[in-house]
């Protein structure tokens, strides 16, 4: 980017808020100094999710991720495996969707969490972020997942779940 574009982009920003989408169609949100906010881990883990980076998201996690499902190593191997998948199927990122889990019968009816979905595929994943003090304290997937966006297709042939090894 040019020193003008990033001028325009920071007078934009300062007029509110602004949604760089780039070449290969992913969207970067800027802040009023033009830059991308990431003030927090949160902000962070949902930044590398969204751009399939499973090396950053091991450097941010904490080493003490308390997973109900598994240990930090574990979360790491299988979520760079579904990165992999959704790269296969030629996405260059993930879009995120806001819902909750809607289960009856787990301890996480209506924990907030995300859908997030291919670019190109519309493969996706339905994850469940469990925060604390604006730290991520877990991430984990969900099958009885809803979103707020009704118009959101979710074919269960598209879906990208964690493998077991």
């Amino acid at each position: 980017m040019t020193p003008e574009q990033q001028n325009i982009l920071h007078q934009l920003a300062q007029m509110g808020d602004v949604v760089l989408v780039k070449k290969d169609g992913s969207r970067l949100i800027l802040n009023e100094d033009g830059n991308i906010p990431l003030q927090t881990q949160e902000d962070a883990i949902l930044y590398f999710l969204e751009r399939l980076d499973s090396n950053m998201i091991q450097l941010i996690l904490d080493k003490k991720h308390l997973s109900k499902e598994f240990d930090k190593k574990a979360f790491i191997y299988k979520i760079t495996d579904a990165f992999d998948e959704f790269s296969k199927r030629g996405n260059t990122f993930l879009n995120r969707f806001e819902g909750k889990c809607t289960s009856g019968v787990c301890t996480n009816t209506n924990c907030i969490g995300f859908t997030f979905v291919g670019n190109k595929s519309n493969h996706y994943m339905d994850l469940i972020l469990e925060i604390k003090d604006n730290k991520v304290i877990d991430i984990y997937e969900c099958s009885q997942f809803e979103n707020e966006n009704l118009l959101l297709s979710k074919p269960k042939d598209k879906k990208i779940m964690f493998k077991d090894y």
